[in-house]
């Protein structure tokens, strides 16, 4: 009955992190930062440094913008954005793109 006999097998670090992050309210969290930081990376430098805030809930992803000719060009295109979004992503993420 003591429990300062039981042997501890040792685990490699990326499993750990790995079983950490897959609890629900981390896995969520990890997502949504994931997912807003693959605007950056996809739309590039130039239209990044245009936006001002990159939020996402419920599968809608907004996106503010403070040049006003770039978010008439953007919003063209919203459904071809959502796709090369989430074919970065790897996966069914994003639903719309608000621009803001």
């Amino acid at each position: 009955m003591n429990d300062s006999n039981k042997k501890f097998e040792p685990k490699p670090i990326k499993s750990v992190l790995e079983d950490l992050i897959a609890q629900k309210p981390l896995k969520k969290g990890m997502q949504q930062i994931r997912v807003c930081n693959s605007w950056g990376e996809v739309m590039g430098e130039n239209i990044a440094k245009y936006t001002d805030e990159v939020r996402y809930s419920h599968h809608n992803l907004y996106v503010k913008l403070h040049s006003a000719p770039l978010k008439m060009e953007l919003s063209y295109g919203l459904d071809a954005l959502v796709k090369r979004l989430n074919d970065h992503l790897g996966g069914e993420f994003i639903q719309k793109i608000v621009l803001v």
